[in-house]
């Protein structure tokens, strides 16, 4: 599975990032619209990582093995 960031836009002076993992686009595109529904929030983007991402020094992987 692969790491996707989902960009949303929480007010006008602050975005919120989710990161989540996986299998392809179809299923991120499938988690981001659920989350937009959940959180009410404006899609801003969604994107890919597979080599990896760092939020506050933490290293998250980009790929999982299945």
């Amino acid at each position: 599975m692969v790491l996707w960031i989902l960009a949303c836009m929480m007010n006008e002076d602050m975005d919120v990032l989710y990161a989540f993992y996986a299998r392809d686009q179809d299923d991120a595109e499938a988690q981001a619209r659920k989350i937009v529904r959940e959180q009410g929030y404006e899609r801003l983007s969604l994107k890919a990582y597979p080599f990896g991402f760092v939020i506050h020094k933490e290293r998250l992987i980009g790929v999982l093995e299945a």
